[in-house]
């Protein structure tokens, strides 16, 4: 508990990091998804020949994740340890493992066989996701690690192990 209380004061002791850290948890999934819809678009007007798996491998990740979620409903920080989110966020379990973690890992490795500099530049993204849901209070560090993961994992077997 006392690293998450040492993060939530540090964090909440300065507005402006506050107000900072609430921008990216906002900003970063919506820069995932933008990304991954122009990828599409790419995919549909030039290669359409990864198209259908770009589509469903993705999808794949999102319906483990949320079925995992809800299976474990696993409590978050604010609930377990009663230290208030630094974002607002009134979600009840559903902690474990982090969707928003696994989506934008599972964007991110399929963009990596499409399209390798935006997948790495995605892979950056994901990690900043994972730290910014830990440090707003919202998940625990085996959440979001769990989140990557599972989300990497789903997205190299589509991508890459399945012909």
């Amino acid at each position: 508990m006392g690293f998450y209380r040492s993060i939530h004061d540090r964090i909440s002791a300065r507005p402006g990091l506050c107000r900072a850290l609430g921008i990216s948890v906002k900003l970063l999934p919506g820069l995932v998804y933008g990304a991954y819809s122009l990828m599409l678009l790419d995919l549909l007007l030039f290669r359409r020949e990864f198209l259908l798996r770009s589509i469903l491998v993705p999808a794949a990740g999102l319906l483990i994740a949320t079925g995992l979620r809800a299976w474990i409903n696993a409590p978050r920080p604010y609930e377990a340890l009663g230290i208030p989110p630094l974002t607002p966020k009134e979600t009840k379990g559903k902690s474990f493992p982090s969707r928003h973690a696994a989506c934008a890992a599972v964007i991110a490795v399929t963009a990596l066989k499409v399209l390798p500099p935006l997948g790495a530049v995605l892979c950056g993204i994901a990690l900043l996701i994972a730290l910014t849901r830990v440090l707003s209070g919202v998940h625990f560090i085996r959440d979001v690690v769990c989140g990557l993961l599972l989300g990497g994992l789903i997205g190299w077997v589509g991508m890459y192990g399945v012909p």
